[in-house]
């Protein structure tokens, strides 16, 4: 078994080294800029041994189906691609592309021949024995075919006269490989490096999600990794879903890079499979600080909080229940040190002394409904009334009015709907454990009458009083008739082209976004201790 010191120079002053041995897949994660290309190239010059590494820009088309190169030119090639790959400049340019491919073609072709030989040289020597034995091991090209079976790619490749390389797809008539489509060739570059390089090889293995669809990536590299055990691989990838779908892999999240003097914050994943999968999924790819969110992941939420906090990675988990384990799990595991999980949650009547236990575990409970309290919150509807017309006073003024008919009409259905709210989270509090259920303590009653009629009264006195900003904050708005009554009072065609024009005005306008950021003031609090903490 063969083991490889992977180091990189890091902004904390001290170098960060892994190991990485035969067998073992380590995923390399960062969003652009983060410097993995320049990390991947980093980890090749470390080496002088048997590494190779496929690069996101390499060329993915052949020349020809045959080969060009003699063995003492295939020899040569490999010198100057090794010599290469050593120096800066091949991070982003390949001197040596078209060699590359008509090597790997080579190198297919002769471990085919390699195998032919020692079959014909076994039964010359009347050694029947051994040609069985060799028959039965499968040959490069049928071990191939097999893999590019298994990556769903319909194509089969065969050795035809003058060794040439031919595919055929389905059972049709046989074209030249150089025919193939982009993601068909690379997947064919990729297994034929793998399948023929030397034992205790490092493959470094750069972004192959550029050419190829997740559903030939995943299997592609999960075979690979089977039929070569001997081998280790590093693979840099924007899917943060890859690694989910590995038997046992690593992942070093890729945080930042500085280029002069090279420097990279990383944080190191040691088994990706111990994670639960909503837990990996939420932590590889993203920020040091996640912000769990209630609700369904939709557009409307995650641009609207990625334009407010753009250092924040957004998730949203469903319930609020959800939220607190999210972040309670995330912030007591030590293994997860260096990330600052944060939670956004509604209110819900909840006492001033649960919000401030909440916020201890870095909980923000605010008293919005939901996102679209935030968008047709009266001061948004001002900032984007001064922005789209002359009489902006009067605009604005006729939007809130459409909100508080909307909610009059609509009265009952939203206090019921509040007071659902507000059981749905207490029933799921109230939810006995196991140890309660066994000893037969599991009983719940909950009496949601005496509360709706209550809401109901409230919400009255809100419509009374004109109280816009309580209507919209508590209430989902977004069940009636309010969103386009206000985006039609404002000049717009539909709610979205509105919502859109937030968005845009969120962007534009610093003062907007302070003054949207101000209504969720506790969670500013919350993100502000995390960026110190960080």
């Amino acid at each position: 078994m063969a083991s490889y010191v992977l180091t990189h120079p890091s902004t904390n002053g001290s170098p960060t080294t892994l190991t990485v041995e035969s067998g073992q897949l380590l995923f390399v994660l960062g969003a652009n800029g983060t410097g993995k290309s320049t990390l991947m190239q980093a980890f090749a010059t470390q080496h002088r041994g048997p590494v190779r590494r496929l690069t996101a820009h390499r060329q993915v088309w052949f020349s020809s189906d045959s080969i060009d190169l003699t063995p003492h030119g295939r020899r040569q090639t490999e010198a100057q691609i090794t010599n290469s790959d050593q120096q800066a400049q091949s991070r982003w340019r390949d001197d040596y592309a078209s060699q590359r491919s008509q090597a790997v073609v080579f190198d297919l072709i002769d471990s085919e021949n390699v195998e032919a030989r020692r079959i014909a040289d076994a039964a010359r020597g009347g050694d029947m024995a051994l040609v069985r034995e060799l028959a039965r091991v499968q040959s490069p090209i049928t071990t191939m075919n097999e893999i590019l079976r298994i990556a769903n790619l319909a194509i089969q490749v065969q050795i035809r006269d003058e060794s040439r390389l031919m595919a055929c797809r389905d059972g049709s008539s046989e074209y030249s490989i150089a025919e193939l489509s982009d993601g068909e060739r690379n997947a064919l570059l990729i297994a034929a490096n793998v399948l023929t390089a030397p034992k205790d090889s490092l493959f470094l293995i750069d972004e192959p999600e550029r050419h190829l669809h997740r559903a030939v990536v995943s299997p592609l590299l999960t075979t690979l990794l089977a039929h070569r055990p001997d081998c280790a691989f590093v693979v840099s990838t924007h899917d943060v879903s890859l690694p989910l779908d590995q038997a046992d892999c690593s992942a070093l999240l890729v945080r930042k890079y500085i280029h002069t003097p090279q420097q990279w914050t990383t944080d190191f994943v040691e088994r990706v499979q111990e994670l639960d999968e909503q837990v990996a999924s939420s932590i590889l790819g993203a920020r040091r600080q996640i912000l769990f969110v209630e609700g369904r992941p939709s557009s409307l939420d995650l641009l609207l909080y990625q334009i407010l906090f753009p250092r924040l990675s957004i998730r949203a988990v469903g319930s609020c229940v959800e939220v607190e384990r999210s972040v309670r799990g995330l912030g007591t595991a030590d293994r997860f040190h260096w990330l600052c999980p944060l939670g956004l949650v509604d209110r819900d009547n909840r006492e001033d002394a649960e919000c401030e236990a909440l916020a201890e575990h870095r909980i923000a409970a605010i008293s919005q409904y939901s996102v679209e309290s935030l968008y047709y919150h009266p001061q948004t509807i001002r900032d984007v009334a001064r922005h789209v017309t002359e009489d902006a006073d009067g605009a604005a003024a006729l939007a809130l009015e459409s909100i508080v008919r909307a909610a009059q009409e609509h009265r009952k259905r939203l206090a019921a709907r509040m007071v659902e709210r507000q059981v749905h989270n207490a029933v799921r509090r109230m939810t006995p454990e196991w140890r309660a259920i066994q000893e037969g303590d599991s009983s719940l009653q909950f009496d949601g009458a005496p509360l709706y009629e209550a809401e109901l009264t409230a919400l009255d006195e809100k419509i009374r009083e004109n109280r816009y900003e309580d209507i919209v904050s508590r209430y989902p708005i977004r069940e009636t008739s309010a969103p386009a009554d206000v985006a039609r009072c404002l000049g717009f065609a539909t709610r979205h082209s509105y919502e859109q024009a937030v968005r845009r005005l969120l962007s534009d306008s610093s003062e907007a976004a302070d003054r949207m950021r101000g209504l969720l003031g506790p969670l500013v609090d919350l993100v502000a201790q995390g960026v110190a903490a960080t």
